[in-house]
C-alpha cells in the first residue's frame, strides 16, 4: 500500500528533474550563444577601428606622395625657366594638386564604407547577442520543473484513485492486454499504473 502511494510523488520527482534539466540546458545553450554574439560583434568594431585607422594612414600616405610629385613638378619647371605662377605651368601643378586632394579623399571614403560595413555586422551580431539574452532569460528551470512534477504527480495520483479497470471494462477493450493499455506495455508510466492497482489488493 505504502508503495503504491510513492508512485505519483516518484514520478513528479523524475518528471521534475528532467524539465529542470532541460529548461537548464536550453538556458545555458542561449546564454552561450548570446557571448559568442557579443564577442563577434566587439570583433567586427575591432575591425571597424582597424579600417578607418588603415585608411587614415593610406590617405596621409596619399598626401605626401602628392606634396613630393608637386614639388618634383615644381623644381623641373622652373629649371626650364618656366614661370609656374601662370599659364600651362601652373595649370600642371593645379592638375597635380586636384587628383592628389580627389585620391586622399577616395581613400578616406573606400575606408570608411568598409568601416561601416564591419559596423553593420556589429550590430547585427548586438542584436542576436540581446536576443539570446532574452531567450536565457525566459527560462526559467524551477519553475519548469515544479509544473512538470505537480502535473505528473496528479496524473499518476488520478491513476491510482481510479484502479483497475471493472470486468465489464475490460471486456469491452478486446482480448489483447496490449490493446487495453493496462499490461504495462513499453513505457515507465503505463507499467506503474498496471502494477499499482496489485499493490492495492496486496
Amino acid at each position: 500500500m505504502c508503495w503504491a502511494t510513492a508512485i505519483p510523488y516518484v514520478m513528479g520527482a523524475l518528471s521534475a528533474y528532467g524539465a529542470y534539466s532541460s529548461a537548464d540546458a536550453q538556458k545555458d545553450q542561449a546564454n552561450y550563444q548570446a557571448k559568442v554574439a557579443a564577442n563577434n560583434a566587439q570583433t567586427a568594431e575591432m575591425q571597424a577601428q582597424d579600417a578607418k585607422a588603415r585608411g587614415d594612414v593610406a590617405a596621409a600616405g596619399m598626401r605626401r606622395k602628392y606634396a613630393a610629385l608637386l614639388g618634383t613638378q615644381r623644381a623641373s619647371l622652373a629649371a626650364r625657366g618656366l614661370d609656374i605662377s601662370d599659364g600651362s605651368p601652373n595649370a600642371i601643378l593645379q592638375d597635380t594638386a586636384y587628383f592628389g586632394a580627389v585620391d586622399e579623399q577616395t581613400t578616406r571614403e573606400n575606408a570608411a564604407r568598409e568601416a561601416w560595413g564591419y559596423r553593420v555586422r556589429r550590430d547585427n551580431f548586438q542584436s542576436d547577442a540581446d536576443a539570446h539574452r532574452a531567450t536565457a532569460g525566459a527560462f526559467n528551470p524551477l519553475l519548469s520543473a515544479a509544473m512538470a512534477g505537480v502535473g505528473t504527480y496528479f496524473h499518476y495520483d488520478k491513476m491510482l484513485d481510479k484502479g483497475p479497470p471493472t470486468p465489464e471494462e475490460g471486456a469491452g477493450e478486446g482480448d489483447s492486454a496490449s490493446a487495453g493499455g493496462y499490461s504495462g506495455a513499453g513505457t515507465l508510466f503505463s507499467s506503474a499504473y498496471s502494477v499499482a492497482p496489485k499493490w492495492y489488493r496486496g
